[in-house]
C-alpha cells in the first residue's frame, strides 16, 4: 500500500502543475484565427468551446480566476456573460496543440471524440426529461473526462500501457488505471476540476457519473445531472465513440434510461442520431483538420505578437493604478495567509517563505511526514532559485525515521540539524550546500507534523534568540495549517474510497444476483430431471408398446410424434443440467492451432456448413495453453456455428479461426470472425445472456454462446464479442499460456465481465 500511495501522490504532484490541456491541432489552428481576428467572432469562438473538452475548461477556470462565482458558470453562455469578451479573446491567444507524439501516444483524438459525443447526447437527453438545464448537461458531458484528458497528457507512455492492456485481457478502465497508475481518472478528475475552481456540479459528474446510484446530496440535480452524464456515455460508447474498439458495454443503456424517466427505445433514438450531430457540429471548427506545422507556427507567431500588445499595454494601465494607489497595500500575515492554502505543498511554499524572511536564510528546507510514516513530502528552497526541488521519498523500505526531527529547541536556541537528519543530506547533501544547518520541529501538542531545515546567509551568524523564537512560533502556526491540510486530505481520500467501495459492491451485488439465478436453474434443473424424466420415461414406453402394437399407419405415426417429443423434452432437461452444473475441466497441455484446425475440420463437416468456407489460421510459434481440449473445442465450435448460421441467413460466406501469440508468451487468442450481417447494438448487448437468441424464427434455445462463454471462464479465459450491422461478427477467446498460471480454474459468474 505504501508504494502505491507514493506512486498516486507523484501523478497529484504532476497535476499541481497543470495549469491547462492542449487541444486538437484543427481547434487550436481554429481558435488562434478566431481570437487573432481584427474583430473576433463570438459565435465562432462559443461553437469551438462548445466541442472541446480542453478549451471549455480553460473558459471556466479564466472566469473563476476573474472572480467569478463558480456556481454561476454552469454553461457557456454564462461563461460568456460573466467575462468580458476581449480578456476571453486574450485569455485563448495562449491555446496550445498536441504534437503529433502525443496525439498518437495518447490518442488524444478518440478521446475528444468521446467527450464530444457524451456532453451532446447529454444535451439530447436533458432536454427530453426537461427536469436538467440542457445547456449545463452539455458542459458537464464535454467534461466528464477531465481525469482521462489530464493523465493522457500528463503520462501519455503510461496511459497507453493502460489501453494496450484492455485491447489486450480486457476488464473495467477505473481498475486498470488504479492498478497501472495508483489513481483512476475519475477522482483524478474530480481533484482536477477542484484546484481549477470549476463549479462543484461539474466536479461530482466527473467523480460519480461511472455509478449507476447516485445520492442527490444537498444540492438538488447534482444525482440527476450524473445519471444524465451516465446514460449518455453509455450510449455514446454503444454507438462507437468509446475509449478503445473492443470495449464491451456494462450495464444496458436502457436500464440506465428507465432509472431516469426514459424508455429504451427513447435512449436508442438518442444514441442513434450521435453520428450526424457530430459532423454537424465538429465540421465548421476544423475538428478532424491536420494543418501542416507551417500554418500552426504562423498562427503562433501571430497569436503571440497580439499577446504582446495586450501585455504591454495592461503592463502600462497597472503601473498608472500602482502610482496612483502610492502602493498602500500590506503583507498578509503568516496565520491570515495560511488560512488560505489548501494543500501541504501551499503551505509549505508559505511557511519557506516566511522563515526566509524572518532569519535571512539562503536555504529553507519545509518538510511533512505522512501519517502512516511512509513517506516524506518538502521542499528545497534557495535565494538564488527560489524553489528548486519539490521532494517525495519512498520510506516504506524500512528505513529509520522513528525521529525525524528533534525536540522542541530550548528556549533561545535552534538544534543542528546534521545528525538529526541524516536522510536529507543522504538524499540531498550536494545541493544543500555549505553549513551550519539548524532544524525547527513543526508539532502539534506532543505530535510531530514534520521540520524545517534552514541554512543562514553567509555573515549572519548564529540565530538570536529573538530569531530563533520566531522561526519556532512560525512553525508551531504552520504545523497547525500542516495537520489541518492532511486532516482534509484523508476526508477528501475517504470520500473517494467509499464511493469507490459503493461502486465495488454494485458489481459484487449483480455477480451475486447472477449466481443465485445460476443455483436455481441448477435446482430447478436437478429437480426436473427427477419429476419430469420417470414420467417421461413410463409416457415413452408405453408410447412405444402401443406403436409396436398398432396396424392403422395414421396412429403410428401419431404415436411416434408424442415419443419424439417425449424424447425432445428429456434432451432439453438434460441440456439445462449441463448449463447449470458443467463438468469440471480436464486440464492437459494443448496446440492452440492444432485445436482450431481440429474445430474447423468439425464444423465444416457439419450439416448446414454448405456454401460458407471454415478455416482456420495461425502462427506455429503460438505457446501451449493449459485447458480442456474436448471443451474448449465445443465452445469454439458454438462460436463457429454461430458464424455459419449467420453466413447462411445472407447466402454465404467465410468463417475464420485466427489463432494469435500474445506479447511476451503471456498467451493466446483465438479471433473467430465472419462476414455475415453482424448484429444491432441491443442484439449486441444481450448475445451473451442465457436463453437470449437474436432470430425471431427457427429460433434455438439461446444457451449457445452463454455455455460457450462459461465453458471458456472455466478454462481460465476470456471472451469477447464485437459486431456491427453489415460488418460481421469477431468474437476473441484468450487463454494465459500453459506457464503463465492457466491451471488455476475458478469459474467467474456474468456475462458483464466478458472480455479479450
Amino acid at each position: 500500500m505504501p508504494a502505491v500511495g507514493l506512486k498516486r501522490r507523484k501523478i497529484e504532484l504532476l497535476l499541481e502543475d497543470l495549469d491547462q490541456a492542449p487541444t486538437l491541432p484543427g481547434l487550436a489552428h481554429h481558435v488562434l484565427t478566431v481570437a487573432t481576428a481584427e474583430k473576433p467572432s463570438r459565435r465562432d469562438l462559443q461553437m469551438a468551446l462548445e466541442v472541446d473538452p480542453a478549451l471549455a475548461a480553460k473558459a471556466v477556470k479564466f472566469a473563476v480566476d476573474l472572480g467569478r462565482p463558480a456556481d454561476d458558470l454552469l454553461n457557456i453562455d454564462a461563461v460568456f456573460e460573466a467575462v468580458p469578451f476581449g480578456a476571453l479573446v486574450a485569455e485563448m491567444l495562449s491555446t496550445q496543440a498536441a504534437d503529433d507524439d502525443l496525439l498518437h501516444e495518447a490518442q488524444l483524438p478518440v478521446l475528444w471524440r468521446h467527450a464530444l459525443a457524451v456532453a451532446m447526447t447529454s444535451q439530447m437527453i436533458a432536454t427530453r426529461l426537461g427536469t436538467v438545464s440542457p445547456e449545463t448537461a452539455l458542459l458537464s458531458g464535454l467534461l466528464h473526462d477531465l481525469g482521462q484528458i489530464a493523465l493522457r497528457v500528463l503520462l501519455p507512455r503510461a496511459y497507453r500501457q493502460v489501453l494496450d492492456e484492455l485491447e489486450t485481457s480486457g476488464g473495467e478502465l477505473l481498475e486498470a488505471e488504479r492498478r497501472l497508475l495508483g489513481v483512476d481518472h475519475a477522482i483524478l478528475g474530480k481533484r482536477l476540476a477542484r484546484r481549477w475552481g470549476l463549479p462543484e456540479v461539474f466536479q461530482n459528474v466527473i467523480w460519480l457519473h461511472h455509478q449507476a446510484q447516485v445520492p442527490e446530496g444537498t444540492r438538488p440535480g447534482v444525482g440527476s445531472l450524473a445519471q444524465v452524464v451516465r446514460l449518455a456515455d453509455l450510449l455514446a460508447r454503444q454507438y462507437g465513440c468509446g475509449y478503445y474498439a473492443s470495449e464491451q458495454i456494462r450495464e444496458n443503456p436502457a436500464v440506465a434510461a428507465e432509472r431516469l424517466g426514459l424508455s429504451g427505445v427513447q435512449a436508442d433514438h438518442i444514441g442513434r442520431q450521435i453520428e450526424q450531430a457530430m459532423d454537424l457540429n465538429t465540421r465548421p471548427v476544423g475538428f478532424d483538420d491536420r494543418p501542416d506545422e507551417g500554418r500552426m507556427q504562423q498562427a503562433y507567431r501571430t497569436a503571440n505578437a497580439r499577446l504582446g500588445r495586450l501585455q504591454r499595454q495592461r503592463a502600462g494601465e497597472t503601473r498608472a493604478a500602482e502610482a496612483a494607489s502610492g502602493h498602500a497595500a500590506r503583507v498578509m500575515t503568516l496565520n491570515a495567509d495560511l488560512a488560505t492554502r489548501t494543500s501541504p505543498r501551499e503551505v509549505m511554499e508559505c511557511i519557506a517563505d516566511a522563515v526566509r524572511d524572518a532569519l535571512a536564510c539562503r536555504l529553507v528546507v519545509p518538510y511533512l511526514v505522512a501519517r502512516d510514516g511512509g513517506y516524506v513530502e518538502g521542499l528545497r528552497w534557495t535565494a538564488a532559485e527560489g524553489v528548486e526541488d519539490h521532494f517525495l521519498y519512498d520510506l516504506s523500505a524500512g528505513e529509520d525515521l522513528t525521529d525525524p526531527v528533534p525536540s522542541p529547541p530550548a528556549r533561545g536556541t535552534l538544534a543542528r540539524a546534521e545528525r538529526s537528519h541524516a536522510w536529507l543530506f543522504d538524499r540531498q547533501g550536494p545541493d544543500l550546500g555549505a553549513g551550519p544547518f539548524y532544524a525547527v520541529p513543526m508539532t502539534v501538542g506532543e505530535c510531530v507534523v514534520g521540520g524545517v531545515v534552514l541554512a543562514r546567509t553567509d555573515g549572519a551568524g548564529e540565530p538570536e534568540p529573538h530569531e530563533a523564537k520566531q522561526a519556532a512560533d512560525l512553525a508551531g502556526v504552520a504545523a497547525i495549517a500542516l495537520r489541518r491540510a492532511q486532516a482534509e486530505a484523508d476526508l477528501v481520500a475517504l470520500s473517494e474510497e467509499l464511493a469507490d467501495a459503493n461502486r465495488r459492491l454494485e458489481v459484487v451485488h449483480r455477480a451475486a444476483l447472477l449466481e443465485e439465478n445460476v443455483a436455481s436453474l441448477s435446482e430447478m434443473a436437478t429437480g426436473a430431471a427427477h419429476e419430469i424424466n420417470n414420467p417421461l420415461a413410463i409416457i415413452s414406453g408405453r408410447m412405444q408398446q402401443m406403436a409396436a402394437d398398432e396396424q392403422d399407419p395414421d396412429r403410428r405415426k401419431t404415436l411416434d410424434t408424442v415419443i419424439q417429443q417425449a424424447h425432445r423434452i428429456s434432451e432439453i432437461i438434460a441440456e439445462l443440467r449441463a448449463f447449470a452444473k458443467p463438468p469440471a475441466p480436464r486440464l492437459d497441455e494443448v496446440d492452440p492451432v492444432a485445436l482450431a484446425r481440429r474445430v474447423a475440420d468439425t464444423e465444416r463437416a457439419r450439416e448446414g456448413a454448405e456454401g460458407v468456407g471454415v478455416t482456420a489460421v495461425g502462427t506455429e510459434e503460438a505457446p501451449a495453453i493449459r485447458v480442456d481440449a474436448d471443451q474448449v473445442a465445443e465452445a469454439l465450435g458454438e462460436v463457429v456455428r454461430n458464424g455459419i448460421q449467420a453466413c447462411n441467413r445472407s447466402g454465404g460466406g467465410t468463417v475464420q479461426i485466427r489463432v494469435e501469440a500474445l506479447p511476451a508468451g503471456a498467451g493466446v487468442r483465438f479471433i473467430v470472425s465472419d462476414d455475415g450481417p453482424g448484429m444491432e447494438p441491443e442484439i449486441r448487448a444481450r448475445a451473451l445472456d442465457p436463453f437470449y437468441s437474436g432470430l425471431e424464427t427457427a429460433r434455438r434455445r439461446g444457451l449457445g454462446l452463454s455455455k460457450a462463454y462459461r465453458t471458456v471462464q472455466r478454462n481460465a479465459g476470456k471472451m469477447a464479442l464485437e459486431s456491427t450491422p453489415g460488418q460481421g461478427t469477431t468474437v476473441r477467446v484468450t487463454f494465459p499460456s500453459a506457464g503463465a498460471g492457466g491451471a488455476e480454474q475458478q469459474e467467474t459468474p456474468g456475462n458483464g465481465d466478458a472480455q479479450g
